[in-house]
C-alpha cells in the first residue's frame, strides 16, 4: 500500500467511524456511499464483512489506532 493509499483509507475509515457506526459496527443503512466506502474497506481487509453492521478487524482497528 502506498502512502497516499494510507492517508485516503485513514481518512475514509475515521468518516465511517464517525458517521456510520454504531453499537452494532457499521450500518452503512444501504445508501450508495456508504456500501462503497464499507466495500472499500472490506477490499483491504480493514472490516469483517461489506453487509450492514460490519465489524473492524484487527488491521482495521490498528489503522484507526494509528492516528
Amino acid at each position: 500500500m502506498t502512502e497516499d493509499e494510507k492517508q485516503l483509507l485513514v481518512a475514509l475509515a475515521w468518516m465511517c467511524e464517525q458517521y456510520i457506526s454504531d453499537s452494532e459496527g457499521l450500518d452503512h443503512e444501504c445508501m450508495s456511499a456508504g456500501e462503497g466506502a464499507v466495500e472499500l474497506l472490506f477490499k483491504y481487509g480493514l472490516v469483517d464483512s461489506v453487509g450492514r453492521y460490519a465489524k473492524w478487524t484487527e488491521a482495521g482497528q490498528a489503522l484507526l489506532n494509528s492516528n
